[in-house]
C-alpha cells in the first residue's frame, strides 16, 4: 500500500550515525574546548536528564549553562551548543536523495530538543525538503509515546494507514504499527530496499 505522508526519522536515517557510535565527539571535547569529556558524559548520563530535555521539560541551553558553571572554564553555553550541533551534523546524502525524489508528502519526526530541530531545518537545509519537523522537545512528548504519533495524525488529517514511518528504532516502529501506520525499519540490511518501498525502483 502506498502512503500519502512519509514521516522520516532523523538520526540514524537522514543523519548518519558515526561508526564509533553516538556522541563520539564528546571524547574530543578537551581538544576542542578544553572541557573534560568524562565530566560532560557524567552530566549527560544524569538520571532522566536526556528524557527531560527531549520532552521539553528542561531547556538545553539552561542545563548546559548550569553544568558549565561547575567547571573551571569560560566556555559559554552557546559555544558548547554550537560545538554539539556541528559535530552531530552528518547528513546521509544517499538517503536525502531518496527523500527528495520520493513522490509522497514528507515530514521529519524526531526525538530532539528545540535547538536541534531549528538547526536541522535552517542550517542543514531541511526546511526546503520537508513540510515541517515534529520534534519531541517542542511537542512535549517523545517516540514511542502514542501522543507523538497522535499529534502527527491530527496535523495531517490522515488516517493511520495513510502514514509511513521510516525509523531505525524498533520500539518506535512497533508503536507506529500498533496505531495502524505503515512502517519501515531502517538499518544496514534493509537500506537497499527503501527506494522500492518509496516507489522509486
Amino acid at each position: 500500500m502506498s502512503a500519502d505522508l512519509v514521516v522520516w526519522d532523523f538520526d540514524g536515517v537522514l543523519n548518519a550515525e558515526p561508526p564509533e557510535g553516538p556522541f563520539a565527539w564528546v571524547d574530543r571535547l578537551d581538544e576542542a574546548l578544553g572541557l573534560s569529556p568524562q565530566a560532560f558524559r557524567d552530566f549527560l548520563n544524569q538520571p532522566r536528564q536526556a528524557a527531560r530535555v527531549l520532552r521539553g521539560e528542561a531547556v538545553l541551553e539552561v542545563e548546559l549553562a548550569a553544568w558549565l558553571a561547575t567547571q573551571e572554564t569560560e566556555v559559554t553555553a552557546e559555544t558548547l551548543l554550537t560545538q554539539w550541533l556541528t559535530c552531530e551534523d552528518r547528513p546521509d546524502a544517499q538517503v536525502i536523495a531518496w527523500l527528495e525524489q520520493s513522490p509522497q508528502r514528507a515530514v521529519i519526526g524526531t526525538n530532539n530538543p528545540a535547538p536541534r530541530a531549528d538547526y536541522i531545518m535552517q542550517i542543514m537545509g531541511f526546511a526546503s525538503r520537508v513540510e515541517t519537523i515534529f520534534a519531541s522537545g517542542p511537542m512535549g512528548v517523545a517516540k514511542p509515546d502514542p501522543g507523538f504519533y497522535g499529534q502527527i495524525e491530527r496535523w495531517s488529517q490522515l488516517v493511520p494507514r495513510q502514514i509511513l514511518l521510516i525509523d531505525d528504532n524498533r520500539a518506535n516502529v512497533a508503536a507506529a504499527a500498533q496505531r495502524g501506520w505503515q512502517t519501515f525499519l531502517f538499518d544496514d540490511r534493509s537500506r537497499a530496499d527503501l527506494p522500492e518501498r518509496l516507489g522509486l525502483a
